[in-house]
């Protein structure tokens, strides 16, 4: 599979390597193609990677680096490196260009805290003098924040750039299944609401020889020998240990469309004062939640607050596979199968309003200084509304994950019309009204009315 979409970030390391000695802490998701991007990078370049696996002592890590490093550089046997201190005195110390990249950085961290000290004390003695060029990655983003970026972090301010890796766009994602043979529209959007931008299982898609949307789900996951059989399980496992099953309860619960504290708790029998913990190591630790609140209401003020997963691959484990586990394991999977098949459209809904409402936000940020979904305590909801505050504008517009007639359109209109009246502060606004679908039936009658549309092949067609 050919490297996508990383050429900014290239370009950035290449400047910094030209300007050595240089650190980049290099952040993101798992599977959001860091470890490529390093060796995209390394290509051509004296360079040496390192792995800091977290079930190894800091003695036995330090009996591979050592071992990796005299292989690398051809060192002596005579050279010893069997501390910390001398390994970081050797590499600050080396006279030649070389480039280090140590993984999973924020490891350390629980294995031999000293080690990121022992950093700092040597990149502050001798790292300005170094031909060095030191990369720093890790996914664990809330660990890679106290360590680099919060107030009396060991090594604040030590790296000269911290870049966080995004997962691909809807667009971008779109480009490379179309390099790799799928041509058909409804193929990629499928493909795109199972597993998100997380260019890792577009990798496997490529290497399984996957077909299409069907095949990758009988290929990478409906059977006893699939990659992704226990993925989300191995993530949490691997992040959380002993607790895990606790996080894949809430993973689960936001899956079936549980949002709110209460209904979360409800669900997972985790009281509310509990809560906050797994939600902290959900959103900033691991990067696989989001809090959202209003559009109207204030960040940190806001009671109205919900929940939702950022990860597509998350959401289809914790729909279809979590609550019918045993069934998976046993390798019953028809009966899964037809259940996707069954319940795709509507288990995709919510995917396709968070597509459609980056892709809207994208098109008229330009216009409107806020864009964000908006709902009441009674459960009135609307799916994107903008303001433009200054000229006391508004846009309010529904979206709809099926193809719509024009009697359809006109009655989400009179109903969404009836609903911008509850958002607050919509009276002083002039308003106009949207609707985002598959597609829409005769639009262009109806926008002579006023009305403003977008069907999704506008944006990726």
């Amino acid at each position: 599979m050919k490297f996508y979409n990383r050429e900014q970030e290239l370009e950035l390391m290449d400047t910094l390597y030209n300007n050595k000695p240089s650190m980049i802490v290099l952040t993101g998701k798992r599977r959001v193609g860091k470890t490529e991007l390093i060796r995209q990078f390394m290509k051509d370049r004296d360079s040496i990677y390192f792995f800091v696996d977290s079930n190894k002592s800091i003695e036995i890590l330090m009996q591979e680096f050592t071992s990796i490093l005299k292989e690398s550089l051809d060192l002596p046997d005579y050279i010893k490196l069997e501390t910390p201190e001398q390994f970081l005195d050797f590499l600050v110390n080396h006279d030649k260009n070389l480039v280090v990249a140590i993984d999973e950085f924020q490891r350390f961290s629980k294995i031999y805290p000293s080690f990121i000290d022992q950093l700092q004390k040597y990149w502050d003695l001798k790292g300005e003098n170094s031909n060095l060029f030191l990369i720093i990655s890790g996914s664990s983003i809330g660990m890679i924040r106290k360590i680099f970026i919060e107030d009396n972090a060991p090594l604040f301010k030590r790296a000269d750039n911290l870049l966080t890796l995004k997962p691909f766009t809807v667009k971008e994602v779109f480009e490379m299944l179309d390099d790799m043979g799928i041509r058909d529209f409804d193929e990629k959007l499928n493909l795109y609401f199972l597993f998100g931008g997380t260019v890792y299982y577009y990798r496997l898609f490529e290497k399984y020889q996957c077909s299409g949307f069907h095949d990758a789900l009988e290929k990478l996951i409906f059977n006893d020998l699939a990659p992704l059989r226990d993925e989300v399980r191995d993530i949490l496992i691997e992040e959380f240990g002993k607790e895990h099953s606790t996080y894949y309860e809430i993973v689960s619960a936001i899956s079936q469309g549980k949002c709110s504290l209460t209904e979360i708790s409800d669900m997972t029998h985790v009281s509310l004062n509990s809560l906050s913990h797994y939600f902290h190591d959900l959103t900033e630790l691991l990067g696989v939640v989001e809090h959202k609140i209003p559009v109207t209401d204030t960040k940190g003020k806001s009671k109205h607050g919900k929940y939702f997963l950022t990860e597509n691959f998350f959401r289809f484990y914790g729909y279809f596979l979590y609550p019918q586990l045993s069934l998976y394991k046993a390798g019953y999977y028809k009966p899964l199968l037809n259940k996707v098949q069954k319940e795709w459209k509507r288990f995709t809904g919510d995917i396709f309003e968070s597509v459609m409402r980056d892709l809207i936000t994208e098109d008229i940020i330009d216009s409107y200084s806020k864009v964000g979904p908006w709902w009441n305590r009674r459960g009135d909801e609307i799916d994107i509304v903008a303001f433009d505050e200054q000229n006391k504008k508004m846009l309010a517009v529904e979206v709809k994950n099926t193809e719509l007639d024009e009697n359809e359109t006109r009655n989400i209109l009179n109903s969404l019309s009836e609903k911008v009246k509850l958002v607050k502060g919509s009276s002083n606004m002039q308003i106009q009204l949207g609707v985002a679908a598959k597609q829409i039936e005769n639009r262009e009658l109806i926008s002579d009315e006023g009305v403003v549309f977008w069907e999704m092949e506008d944006f990726l067609v």
